[in-house]
């Protein structure tokens, strides 16, 4: 059974907060101060880590190690799923720095873009390719999931192409929304309305 889609997100918080604390001598923690220090509602985190089937001591609370334990295998990041970067501008750039650093279920195995002074170049150990070795890559790699981070007006074509190659997500950082069919899940992210919405609400 998946899990509802604000509980995955919340654990994946939990992870990363926990991995700081896992080399203590004795990393044990109440679920009060998972909520506190993340700034997230106490039953949320508590009915959160019920439907991760996980008890804790009223004592001591969770055990940290097995806790990150248990959230990793829920959310299968022990599992790398190769992945691809389309668009290799700044933001691509930006985007590919953060998996470089680690500390997420995905694996860049390919990236693709149209300018000549990125193709044909290897970025530590990751090959930039051009657009029409799309479907070639993707199929020799066993590309699953796909990141959209270039501009233009034909992201469109592009998504229908990884669609067609059989990919499973798309993780969209382009300003154009996408329609997808049913068995492709995929993540919305606009820069520039995050940008409005933090101006607009913080002009108090």
């Amino acid at each position: 059974m998946k899990l509802p889609v604000k509980t995955v997100e919340r654990l994946g918080r939990y992870r990363r907060l926990l991995l700081k604390y896992q080399y203590l001598e004795k990393p044990y923690i109440f679920s009060r101060d998972l909520a506190r220090m993340l700034n997230i509602n106490p039953v949320h985190v508590r009915r959160d880590l019920m439907l991760l089937g996980v008890s804790g001591s009223h004592a001591k609370g969770y055990d940290v190690r097995n806790l990150i334990d248990q959230v990793s295998i829920k959310l299968e990041c022990l599992i790398k799923k190769d992945a691809c970067i389309v668009g290799f501008g700044h933001l691509g750039r930006t985007v590919f720095d953060l998996f470089v650093e680690g500390g997420t279920p995905i694996n860049i195995s390919a990236i693709f873009d149209v300018s000549p002074k990125s193709i044909n170049h290897t970025y530590f150990g990751v090959k930039c390719y051009s657009i029409e070795k799309l479907e070639a890559v993707i199929s020799e790699k066993k590309i699953t999931l796909a990141i959209l981070a270039f501009t233009g007006d034909d992201v469109d074509t592009i998504k229908d192409l990884l669609v067609a190659c059989g990919i499973k997500g798309i993780l969209n950082l382009t300003s154009q929304p996408i329609d997808l069919p049913g068995h492709v899940h995929h993540e919305e992210f606009d820069l520039r309305t995050s940008l409005i919405r933090l101006t607009y609400f913080s002009d108090v």
